[in-house]
């Protein structure tokens, strides 16, 4: 998870009421800029999830995205996450979700 975790963002994602979840992505990850932004892009396409918030590490194979809750639920983010990712035969897995700053 430290290979996403801007503190910056996610201070910023938990003031203005947002969360932030944690995912490790289980696949065949392509290197290079181009893949991660292209998961990056998916994933900033979910509804709720801020866009310009999502962070992925491919060496890692980790993935952090901020959603608004009261836009979409944790498991919702989840299930369109894992239907997108899946077209890339890429499989997300929950880790954790910040929810307040004391997760700091």
């Amino acid at each position: 998870m430290a290979a996403v975790y801007d503190h910056a963002l996610v201070t910023q994602a938990l003031e203005r009421g947002y969360q932030v979840a944690f995912f490790a992505i289980e696949g065949n990850l392509s290197s290079g800029a181009g893949a991660r932004r292209e998961i990056e892009v998916i994933a900033e396409s979910i509804y709720g999830v801020r866009k310009g918030s999502a962070r992925v590490s491919i060496e890692s194979a980790v993935l952090s995205v901020a959603f608004d809750p009261r836009r979409t639920s944790l498991t919702a983010a989840q299930t369109a996450l894992e239907r997108k990712l899946a077209t890339k035969k890429l499989w997300p897995h929950f880790l954790r979700v910040m929810e307040r700053s004391a997760n700091l």
